[in-house]
């Protein structure tokens, strides 16, 4: 099979998986400033392959701060055993070490394994040819924030370090993002930078938990060709089984006295050149080291955790509450339809009765996120169309667009249907002290 074969078969066992009762060995959060759910079949299936099934939480888009800060999130309720946390420049900017403050904070708060994904370096560069001589350029930048984080993490007990830009490098950078997946939803790489990123994660997890294989089987007809791969084997400190046929891996590990996830099958291509990047794929490098001091280098100050509010603060969100017209009906539509977790669940947006309907627009410092929702208001005062994308929750707009509505409808009610993913709304709305018409 070829590598497209190959991830989407992956992609298969972990829809199967999904139907199966096992009880979780590692209760996995997972928070990224994009849509990062596609690693979790490639992390799902490595980790139960190694014995430790897992269980996960995804928090909602790019609202990592916001998810480690609120101990009401959706984060500080699952309390996970592992925190993977990878956030992104181009969504975060000089808030990543923000991020990391966050992240680190909260991971003690829950006693969460925090691993922290390193951001790739941006693909865009801000000075043309001439940004890699540029000590503000984009490269230099990315670089000195990726190495301060690494020596932040360096030497703690309860944290690691994946690094993105590895995954990239390593499904090549002219492959590696999906400009149109991002454009649609938020997903900014291909599957192979997915299928690497989770293969990292797991060898991360697999040599925390000590679950890394202990023995390699090599077929005995084989092992006078690999006398390379051997070397390495034995330096990488695994012990080594030759199997005279074709006896079951986990008849051997029994043999040796270690569970059956404890060994691995190494079985190496034609092409000695890959025979390295297959050894690595395996696990049987991944072994902890002993404690070690990091290097020394400058540490930045250390700074105390910024507050919830403070952080929603200096995003400066502004909201604009506009009439929606011939220009922006569609969009409109478009994007009522497509709010799943934050809306009123009345259905799909019908401008033709009787109502007024205006378009949310936001931006902040960050950028312009255009139309990211929609709010529709009967005569008689009553809301039901209250809709927003994701990509804007956890930033204050729907404070912002219910003081307007008050402002200027004043006694207003909202008409709302509960759905399998609208909590959030119902929540806000009654925290708000809104007056909420409950309808089947």
């Amino acid at each position: 099979m070829d590598l497209v074969e190959d991830l989407a078969a992956v992609r298969r066992r972990w829809q199967e998986m999904a139907g199966t009762e096992v009880s979780p060995v590692i209760r996995a959060g997972v928070l990224a400033s994009y849509t990062i759910d596609p690693v979790l079949p490639y992390l799902g299936t490595a980790l139960h392959d190694a014995g430790l099934p897992a269980s996960f939480t995804t928090g909602p888009y790019n609202q990592i701060v916001q998810q480690c800060l609120d101990d009401t999130s959706v984060m500080a309720a699952a309390r996970p055993d592992v925190l993977v946390v990878a956030p992104r420049f181009e969504e975060l900017g000089d808030e990543l070490l923000t991020v990391v403050d966050a992240a680190m904070a909260a991971a003690r708060r829950w006693g969460s394994f925090l691993v922290l994904v390193l951001p790739a370096v941006p693909e865009e560069r801000v000075f043309g040819h001439l940004d890699d001589g540029r000590a503000a350029g984009t490269a230099a930048t990315a670089h000195e924030v990726r190495e301060t984080i690494r020596a932040e993490l360096a030497g703690r007990p309860d944290a690691w370090v994946v690094d993105a830009e590895q995954a990239v490098r390593a499904a090549g950078t002219g492959k590696a993002h999906h400009p149109a997946m991002f454009k649609f939803a938020k997903i900014p790489y291909t599957e192979p930078v997915f299928a690497e990123l989770g293969a990292a994660l797991a060898g991360v997890l697999r040599a925390v938990h000590g679950v890394t294989p202990r023995i390699v089987v090599v077929d005995r007809e084989s092992a006078d060709a690999l006398g390379e791969p051997l070397r390495w084997l034995r330096e990488s400190g695994a012990r080594l089984v030759f199997r005279q046929g074709q006896e079951p891996v986990a008849e051997l590990a029994e043999a040796e006295g270690v569970p059956a996830g404890s060994a691995a099958l190494l079985r190496l291509g034609a092409k000695p050149a890959a025979w390295r990047d297959e050894l690595v794929r395996s696990g049987l490098l991944d072994r902890l080291p002993p404690p070690e001091t990091p290097p020394r280098r400058a540490r930045r100050a250390v700074q105390k955790t910024v507050s919830l509010t403070d952080f929603v603060a200096g995003l400066n969100v502004e909201v604009d509450l506009r009439p929606v017209g011939p220009d922006s009906a569609a969009k409109v539509v478009e994007v009522v339809s497509r709010a799943k977790d934050f809306t009123l669940g009345t259905g799909e947006l019908d401008l033709a009765q009787d109502r007024e309907v205006f378009a949310v627009h936001v931006r902040d410092k960050f950028g312009e996120y255009g139309i990211s929702g929609a709010v529709g208001i009967t005569g008689e005062g009553v809301v039901d169309v209250f809709s927003l994308s994701c990509v804007v929750l956890g930033k204050g707009v729907e404070d912002v667009v219910l003081q307007q509505l008050r402002e200027k409808h004043g006694d207003i009610v909202f008409r709302h249907r509960r759905t399998a993913h609208n909590q959030i709304t119902a929540g806000f709305l009654t925290d708000a002290g809104a007056r909420i018409e409950e309808i089947p």
